[in-house]
């Protein structure tokens, strides 16, 4: 279903089960069994329209942020070449044009030593700073598409484009006081305190080689086979779990990588289970409360917890269990586990996030957060950048891809979460 057919069905059930609810209170009796069982029917379809559309908004968005990228990489081409505004648009016109998207098709297939004359010219239209190509918008489209399903913190954080090489970001750490005073009583000086927050943008790198066979056979597979739906699916897909897992647990710029919301000195606090030996860890409901109420109020209206799912499956099995961990069945619900546009697994109330590259379960090392994630700032730096590199591979008969992506990632305001660590050995 397209966005507008799932708007359109949202819209009649709810003027259906409007009608129905008007007509019971007129009437001033209660729906009889059968319409009750058709009222909860088209309320179950609603709900799981309303999921559905608020997904496609989700991914919406992420696409329309990647567009903002690439037209910002298109500038920058034009910026390089000290193109007039008029040029400007007739190369953004000719980047997301058939032309260019034909030329790219044919250079993911045949490399640039491959094309023809004309190919070659379209292609240089795309040359980025970086010495590769900006993707076709549709390949864009597909790759970020997927990038963004496979990436959760893609889904809960703040992304920004960077408009320079490092970008500082002016954050609030404290506010300043209010007091009720009597009558000519002198007013105390209380001052707001602010820092300033650098995103660098680190690069992160795809390699993959494939087949030459592979590649010269795809037309003849069909129309949903080909090396370019392949390449974004997979360019995207191993991007966005990377991208993951140092939003997760990265080291920062000194190591070359974004600063993850799970790395010490990222949260306002940190709660620590009792220590003991890693095998002998428990996890109470105690301590899980705890973390609830370590973060401040302000910031627990739109919190979420994130950890992996060996962690989680350890939670869920002490609140199924009656044991002196403390037994509550009530404190985890089943959701649908998608994050966008869906209902998640929820832990005391609040949404959980499961990374798929989560800190090892070890002795006084953090294992999860809690915390408003709209707080952690993704920074990406441009478009994606393309390199096919056919000859350096003849002997095995294959085609080398590369993909480059600039992003950087911190919490901005570290009091927005909490952190849950393992405690040390007894």
């Amino acid at each position: 279903m397209n966005i507008k057919e799932i708007t359109d069905e949202i819209g009649a059930l709810y003027e259906k089960m409007k009608a129905m609810v008007t007509g019971a209170t007129d009437s001033g009796t209660p729906m009889n069994p059968e319409l009750e069982v058709e009222y909860e029917a088209k309320n179950k379809r609603l709900t799981d329209l309303i999921k559905l559309r608020d997904q496609h908004y989700g991914l919406l968005d992420a696409q329309a942020k990647a567009v903002t990228n690439r037209r910002e990489a298109i500038g920058e081409i034009a910026e390089s070449r000290q193109l007039s505004t008029k040029r400007t648009t007739q190369l953004e016109n000719t980047l997301n044009g058939d032309e260019y998207r034909s030329a790219f098709l044919r250079f993911l297939t045949v490399g640039h030593n491959g094309l023809n004359s004309n190919e070659i010219r379209a292609m240089s239209e795309g040359t980025d700073g970086n010495g590769g190509f900006l993707p076709s918008q549709d390949f864009y489209a597909q790759l970020i598409k997927k990038r963004f399903m496979t990436n959760a913190m893609r889904q809960i954080c703040t992304v920004m484009p960077l408009g320079t090489f490092k970008t500082q970001i002016t954050v609030e750490n404290a506010l300043g006081t209010a007091s009720y005073n009597q009558e000519s009583t002198g007013l105390s000086d209380s001052t707001p305190t602010f820092s300033n927050i650098t995103l660098q943008p680190q690069t992160l790198s795809f390699f993959t080689k494939v087949s030459n066979e592979l590649i010269e056979d795809s037309p003849s597979r069909g129309q949903g086979f080909s090396i370019e739906s392949i390449l974004a699916d997979q360019m995207g897909r191993t991007m966005g779990l990377a991208e993951e897992s140092n939003f997760v647990k990265g080291a920062g710029t000194a190591s070359y990588q974004p600063l993850g919301a799970l790395t010490a000195n990222q949260a306002g606090s940190t709660v620590t289970l009792a220590a003991a030996a890693i095998g002998s860890q428990v996890i109470t409901i105690q301590k899980l409360i705890d973390v609830v109420y370590a973060l401040p109020r302000q910031y627990r209206a739109n919190a979420k917890w994130i950890m992996g799912d060996a962690l989680f499956a350890k939670i869920r099995a002490i609140t199924q269990t009656a044991t002196a961990a403390g037994y509550a069945p009530q404190a985890w619900s089943m959701g649908d586990g998608r994050i966008e546009g869906g209902e998640p697994d929820r832990l005391l109330g609040f949404p959980v996030v499961c990374v798929a590259d989560a800190p090892a379960y070890a002795l006084s090392t953090i294992q999860a957060g809690f915390g408003d994630y709209s707080y952690y700032m993704i920074g990406e730096r441009s478009s994606i950048s393309i390199k096919v590199a056919r000859e350096a591979y003849l002997a095995n008969n294959q085609t080398g891809y590369f993909a480059f992506a600039r992003n950087d990632g911190k919490m901005t305001l570290p009091t927005a979460q909490v952190h849950l660590a393992t405690g040390a050995a007894s």
